[in-house]
């Protein structure tokens, strides 16, 4: 199938167009990406800071890490503080099985000693976050000021990250099955002589702030998608103003004269329209051809 010059640079102006369009849309979902990047990390450092002050009581007033209810009483402390749910993750190898698991009898409690390879999830504030609170690094291997584990992205499409599973210390960004936006970090927790013994498990929703960034994006692709449908009716009406126009009536003046001259008619002549463009300047030099050529049929045939 042919397809006429202006129908080939309209399609190559939209093909273009919709390249950087592609280019936009992914450089404003990376820039999405970054922004949950950075509340993520203001997360860590709000639940840093809070954890910071609340073991300043110590345990002459909250007790001890590994007693169940110290530890629910310093992980609730914390989240008054930074608003975000918590978790204290105890190295199983800084604690006692068996006086751990008295304590939790006391309480009423199951134990859930072997729910986790490396640690214990000594006090949580959310029951429906507990399960998500998961670590195999050490306390010693985490840096001072703690880091983002990963988010759990509930804003974005299903597509970009239903694939990537929430697995593994560092498992950086996966789909929220709820839809809901969640930035996840540790810090790490030192006992009273300093040594890293827990890990305090941060989940801090974040989906107000990912909605925004959503809408930012979708905001700006109604933006190009106009601007780029614009652009393209625009360089469309301009092509037929100046060259598709222009074109199609040359091409109609040369095949009236040439039918003129094929008839004799000698005299016939073309008035080009002025302009010093290149399709002027076709026309200019088309317009001294014909009076060039009908001056020679002219002299060929007596004047006739």
């Amino acid at each position: 199938m042919k397809f006429s010059i202006r129908t080939r640079i309209l399609t190559g102006v939209v093909l273009i167009n919709l390249l950087g369009a592609i280019i936009v849309v992914v450089y404003m979902h990376q820039a999405g990406a970054g922004g949950l990047d950075i509340w993520a990390q203001n997360s860590l450092t709000v639940s840093g800071n809070s954890w910071t002050e609340v073991s300043k009581l110590g345990a002459d007033e909250l007790g001890d890490l590994t007693d169940p209810g110290a530890a629910q009483k310093y992980v609730d402390s914390v989240k008054a503080v930074s608003g975000a749910d918590q978790g204290l993750l105890v190295d199983k190898a800084a604690m006692d099985q068996k006086a751990y698991e008295k304590a939790l009898e006391a309480q009423g409690k199951p134990s859930n000693w072997d729910e986790r390879d490396t640690y214990v999830l000594v006090a949580s504030t959310s029951e429906a976050m507990s399960e998500k609170m998961q670590l195999q690094a050490t306390p010693d291997t985490l840096p001072e000021i703690g880091k983002v584990v990963g988010i759990e992205n509930g804003s974005c499409t299903a597509v970009c990250h239903k694939t990537i599973k929430g697995e593994g210390d560092f498992w950086k960004v996966s789909w929220s099955t709820d839809g809901n936006s969640r930035a996840h970090s540790v810090y790490p927790v030192a006992d009273t002589k300093g040594q890293p013994v827990a890990v305090l498990y941060s989940i801090d929703d974040i989906t107000t702030q990912a909605e925004s960034s959503k809408n930012n994006i979708y905001q700006t692709m109604i933006v190009i998608g106009l601007t780029l449908l614009v652009s393209t009716l625009a360089i469309g009406g301009m092509l037929d103003a100046w060259v598709f126009k222009r074109l199609n009536r040359m091409i109609h003046s040369m095949e009236d004269l040439s039918v003129r001259v094929a008839g004799g008619d000698f005299e016939a002549k073309f008035v080009p329209d002025g302009s010093s463009d290149e399709i002027g300047q076709f026309e200019t030099f088309f317009a001294k051809f014909l009076d060039l050529m009908t001056s020679t049929l002219r002299a060929l045939t007596g004047g006739q």
